[in-house]
């Protein structure tokens, strides 16, 4: 009983500092990036970011609400999952590792490479 006058000053702290933290999927020059990109390229970069992150990413991927999930998990059997939004949605990103961790780095950095198109059929392979 001793602690509550301590949780009822904390709580307010918490959620008024919840409201001033935000996303790296609304900061430029991520949002601008992610309004850009299609879903399937955002997947891709997600799969990657994880990836070099120590994730493991799900071999099949799933829907929730409209929202494309990347689920993985680590070698300490930890999970995490991103929701990639429709383009219409703010943030278009959700979900993820913590907002100080490399990923986000990672996924701007691969959403501002430009990914190479497919080699073309030489013509000496037409018959």
């Amino acid at each position: 009983m001793r602690y509550l006058p301590s949780f009822v000053l904390l709580a307010p702290v918490m959620l008024g500092c919840s409201f001033l933290a935000k996303s790296p999927a609304v900061q430029s020059p991520l949002h601008e990036q992610l309004a850009k990109a299609g879903t399937t390229r955002i997947e891709d970069a997600v799969k990657t970011c994880l990836t070099g992150q120590g994730w493991k990413p799900d071999s099949v991927g799933g829907f929730a609400e409209g929202a494309t999930v990347v689920s993985a998990k680590n070698d300490a059997k930890e999970r995490v999952s991103v929701y990639i939004q429709p383009p219409e949605m703010n943030p278009r990103v959700t979900g993820g590792p913590g907002y100080d961790s490399p990923f986000w780095r990672c996924l701007s950095h691969e959403l501002a490479t430009e990914k190479a198109a497919p080699a073309e059929a030489s013509s000496a392979d037409t018959p």
